[in-house]
């Protein structure tokens, strides 16, 4: 019976750690259910641990709720219960991050509203891109894409387009803003790999669905773009 209790104890202790770390996780955001365990469970980045983290909650409910006679508690985790919280915890402690697996600032091929559309395809092309932000002097302006250009071609017809076309006068057809345009997403730099890709997955409306998530410096289109990542970014780490 003093190795059950030492099992309980170490139980709740190790609950109590992964509530500080979630409470860490959380510090800065309104937990609307009350309890940062549950708030977790909803999170796209438990999604792997989510089943084993309710199994461990509702023990965690019963040692802490629940006595016999003698104020012993009615039940006892086993010690693979415990190894089971350790991974929960671990999980929690180590989340993939977005900008691990995206393309990073550096690498991200940008174009400027003067640039030639046909120059900005070639390097697309040869880099293996399918969205191009384009920026100039004042930050984000918008994004070219394929799609972008066939926007560009319902509006203005075929003649609208020639050699020297530059990524500018698309200017309209790169409007993020715009209802017709591809849909895209800004998260911040503490952004999980599970969170990027639910945004992927996730699907409201008939041609909703999310072309790339921009990681920037506050999470916003107002600061610079410090990694992208695309549906083909995340999927295909999937394991």
């Amino acid at each position: 019976m003093e190795q059950e209790l030492r099992r309980s104890e170490q139980f709740l202790r190790l609950f109590r750690m992964l509530e500080g770390l979630l409470e860490k996780r959380y510090a800065d955001q309104r937990v609307s259910s009350g309890s940062v365990v549950i708030e977790y469970l909803r999170d796209p980045d438990s999604a792997p641990v989510r089943a084993e983290l309710d199994l461990c909650r509702e023990i965690r409910n019963l040692l802490s709720h629940n006595a016999d006679d003698s104020g012993e508690a009615v039940v006892e985790p086993s010690q693979a219960m415990l190894d089971t919280l350790e991974q929960v915890i671990r999980h929690v402690q180590h989340p993939r991050m977005a900008m691990d697996y995206g393309t990073p600032q550096e690498n991200i091929l940008f174009a400027h509203p003067n640039d030639t559309a046909v120059n900005v395809m070639r390097h697309m092309q040869r880099m293996g891109y399918s969205h191009v932000p384009v920026r100039d002097r004042s930050g984000l302006v918008g994004v070219f894409s394929p799609g972008s250009l066939f926007r560009y071609i319902e509006n203005k017809g075929f003649e609208g387009l020639h050699d020297g076309l530059r990524i500018g006068e698309l200017k309209t057809a790169l409007d993020i803003d715009n209802e017709r345009s591809e849909k895209y997403r800004f998260m911040r730099p503490d952004a999980t790999l599970l969170a990027v890709r639910e945004a992927f997955e996730c699907r409201k409306a008939r041609n909703s669905r999310l072309s790339v998530v921009f990681i920037t410096e506050d999470g916003t289109r107002d600061t610079p773009i410090l990694a992208m990542l695309t549906p083909w970014d995340v999927l295909k780490d999937s394991e």
